[in-house]
């Protein structure tokens, strides 16, 4: 008697976490693709229908706002649906990728910054297409570079001769002379939250 007790309450047992799993996976699928809109609602017809509440096999108004509502739920459940499977995995996907790149970036900036601090002519010639004159504050390969971050030099389209420093927070603006020498003449802070391409502009 007691193992056909300890059997059945093994079998019991294995069916109630059958039921679960399965009640389980349901539940997901409803949520997951949205379904539980219309279930909800036809839960809610069901009960109106056993009470002669409604009666959707003649056409009333009754019957027509039904359709209208489980079209209604059925619209829900398909955008659910989209978000779910298209748009959450692109956003995701796109997430990624700008993680990804945001960290190549940074490796890429501390590559250069080591170069830099380390290794400054070869940083100027790799990066900066050469040692800038001898007149830049920032020509002597001896100074201490620890924890500075070079700026970005490029020169203005419509002038070659002015040379651009961009910085972190502001611009330097140098005058390049036909000896080689070279003059700081103007310092502009940078505005905040623009693209760098633009910002370029008002040096072009």
């Amino acid at each position: 008697m007691f193992k056909i007790t300890a059997i059945l309450f093994l079998v019991f047992k294995a069916i109630y976490k059958i039921v679960c799993a399965v009640l389980y996976v349901l539940a997901h699928i409803l949520v997951y693709f949205g379904l539980w809109i219309p279930a909800v609602y036809m839960i809610i017809a069901g009960i109106l229908m056993l009470t002669g509440g409604l009666d959707i096999t003649t056409i009333n108004i009754n019957s027509i706002i039904f359709y209208i509502g489980l079209a209604l739920t059925l619209i829900g459940s398909l955008i659910i649906t989209i978000r779910h499977l298209i748009i959450k995995p692109i956003r995701q996907m796109l997430e990624s990728e700008r993680a990804k790149r945001e960290l190549w970036e940074r490796k890429e900036n501390e590559k250069k910054q080591r170069l830099y601090e380390k290794k400054p002519i070869k940083y100027f010639k790799k990066y900066e297409g050469g040692m800038p004159h001898k007149s830049h504050p920032y020509y002597d390969p001896s100074i201490d570079r620890k924890g500075f971050i070079p700026p970005k030099v490029y020169r203005s389209s419509k002038n070659p001769s002015i040379i651009i420093h961009e910085y972190s927070n502001h611009f330097k603006v140098f005058q390049e002379y036909p000896n080689g020498d070279y003059k700081m003449i103007d310092v502009k802070d940078k505005p905040q939250n623009t693209e760098r391409n633009r910002r370029k502009k008002n040096y072009k």
